[in-house]
């Protein structure tokens, strides 16, 4: 519920908004509290101000508010209208000033507030805030009519220039009096030109007859931006009190005024950010104990499955124990075939594959072999380590690493007759051949020094410990040997 505190020559009125209707009230209210000041001592002032920009065009402000207006602290500069090029529109280079002034009767008003004051409002400057709607005329004179006063307020590009609070009854032709020596002082001070077009008027309040009046003297009433603003007293003040609740820019009461209202306005924020950390916290341990709880199922589940699986192998040792050998014995007996025995070497396999290799060239005898069983970890063909391997031969991954393998050293003699070409030819294929033996790996290739410019290092008719080619070939112990395709020469 809004509460407003009216002060006017007749004296301070409290007024509660209540389900949307503004009602009086006889107590001060105790929540935060509105002021709308409606006094003979409000003022308008127009400045020129300097192309400055941000902090520097706040400070100029702030000092020609204390320069104006130095024996009071309730001042403010009012929002400029929006209107010419880009740079009007960035740093205006007119300012209105509004304060009141002096205001002795203000702050003897105040000092019976004990609420939270929200913000001190004047009724010129709510009136000019309304008379800046787009629906209504740029140049206008408002006039708001009482019982006993009679506010003017005139408005040139939409910018506040004068308000006047006078005495005068509630007759039309008395408030006609005084709204004509108003716009005769706006004509004689040029701010108006005389008789140059006619002059739009909002007219609030009690203003019965006062239309009709006013248009013999080229003043035209124009209608207002809002059902709200009726005539009778209850349509001016709950528009005024509407614009005042809604936050109008023109706030005149200094910050230690409003502290106490600032302070809970802070508090609420602080209360409000309170609860979203909690509830962010609760959110995260929410998690966190979700986390918990998981973890603890899952490591009950391991748990169980590790106890069924040490049942299981409980069970399959007195299975074993049931043939009468130990646990312990199985194991080596299955170490030792798969060490040993199942790295057997695979003699016959690797001959028989040695041999259709030497036979698939003509003419090609082997003078040496020399066969050695060795350890998955040793290198085979150390001697040979310097050669490249047959290119384009694959190197294929077992399914199980094997525990032994075989390093062959094969010396073979070709044709005594055979030219360097056909020599080259005959040695590299035998090379392809050993490299499609299953798992061989080529360390040492005599074919690609023939290829290299040694092809006639031998002559026709040499010895033949002399005309023998070299291979060194690294074998898996056990494997089955594939059939070697025979091509022809």
């Amino acid at each position: 519920m809004a509460s407003v505190l009216y002060i006017s020559a007749a004296g301070p009125s409290w007024w509660d908004n209540s389900s949307g209707t503004w009602l009086a009230v006889a107590a001060p209210s105790t929540q935060a509290t509105r002021v709308v000041a409606d006094l003979t001592e409000e003022t308008f002032v127009e400045i020129a101000v300097p192309r400055v920009f941000g902090n520097d065009r706040k400070r100029f402000v702030q000092r020609q508010l204390a320069n104006r207006f130095p024996e009071s602290q309730f001042r403010a500069a009012l929002v400029p209208p929006q209107g010419g090029g880009l740079m009007d529109r960035l740093a205006p280079p007119k300012q209105v000033l509004t304060a009141i002034e002096p205001s002795d009767r203000l702050q003897a008003a105040l000092q019976a507030v004990s609420a939270p004051i929200v913000g001190i409002w004047g009724v010129s400057v709510i009136l000019a805030q309304l008379g800046q709607s787009k629906s209504l005329p740029a140049t206008l004179l408002i006039v708001l009519s009482q019982a006993s006063s009679t506010r003017i307020v005139f408005l040139k590009d939409r910018a506040p220039v004068l308000t006047r609070l006078v005495a005068a009854s509630g007759t039309a032709a008395e408030q006609a009096v005084e709204i004509l020596r108003t716009v005769r002082h706006l004509e004689n001070t040029k701010v108006l030109e005389r008789g140059a077009q006619r002059l739009p008027a909002l007219l609030l309040g009690t203003a019965q007859g006062l239309a009709g009046v006013l248009s013999g003297d080229r003043i035209d009433a124009v209608a207002a931006p809002g059902k709200q603003w009726a005539e009778g007293d209850s349509g001016w003040r709950a528009g005024l009190f509407d614009l005042a609740c809604k936050g109008t820019s023109g706030q005149l009461a200094p910050v230690a005024l409003r502290a106490s209202y600032l302070t809970s306005r802070l508090e609420k924020a602080a209360r409000i950010a309170m609860v979203a950390c909690l509830v962010g916290a609760a959110v995260v341990a929410s998690g966190s104990i979700l986390s918990v709880v998981s973890d603890t199922s899952s490591q009950s589940g391991l748990n169980t499955s590790a106890t069924q699986l040490a049942g299981k192998i409980a069970a399959a040792e007195t299975s074993i124990e049931a043939f009468g050998v130990s646990p312990e014995l199985l194991r080596k007996v299955l170490a030792l075939d798969s060490d040993e025995i199942g790295s057997a070497l695979d003699l016959q396999g690797q001959l028989g594959a040695l041999s259709r290799v030497v036979g698939s060239v003509p003419g090609a005898r082997v003078t040496a072999l020399q066969w050695q069983f060795m350890a998955a970890s040793e290198t085979a063909c150390p001697a040979e380590l310097g050669a490249v391997p047959v290119a384009g031969a694959a190197v294929p991954e077992p399914a199980v690493e094997p525990r032994r393998k075989v390093e062959v050293k094969l010396s073979i003699a070709l044709a005594a007759d055979a030219g360097p070409r056909l020599r080259l030819q005959q040695a590299s294929k035998i090379t392809t051949q050993l490299g499609l033996v299953p798992g061989a790996v080529v360390v040492l290739d005599p074919a690609r020094a023939l290829r290299e410019g040694d092809i006639g290092s031998v002559a026709v008719g040499q010895a033949d410990d002399q005309r023998s080619l070299n291979w060194c070939v690294a074998l898996p112990a056990a494997t089955q040997t594939a059939s070697v395709l025979e091509s022809g020469q």
